[in-house]
């Protein structure tokens, strides 16, 4: 039995995990607005279906929808985009967008 209500654990003890050292801080998570030019060139057509962006990027296409509508676009997997918009989406993979030949 211990020794304090039900539902309420003593400050000395932490709720979960707690212990270890100090982890170095996060790298920030590239968004759709980064421009920074670093990584994988990859080659996309004009206009491209989300589907095909998705296996290139080697992403869900739940992820790539999502991408596209956070960008105030509301779209389905089978949809297709210009190239502006996969290249935003490719940057934020890690990935620098060329235009297919």
């Amino acid at each position: 039995m211990s020794d304090w209500p039900p539902g309420k654990i003593p400050k000395s003890q932490p709720a979960c995990g707690g212990g270890g050292p100090p982890q170095p801080p996060k790298k920030p998570v590239p968004g759709l607005d980064d421009q920074s030019p670093e990584g994988p060139h990859i080659d996309i057509p004009d206009p491209v279906v989300l589907r095909e962006l998705a296996a290139a990027l080697q992403q869900k296409q739940f992820r790539i929808v999502a991408d596209v509508m956070e960008l105030g676009r509301f779209a389905f997997a089978g949809d297709s985009v210009d190239f502006d918009t996969a290249a935003r989406i490719a940057k934020k993979y890690g990935f620098q967008a060329r235009p297919a030949a």
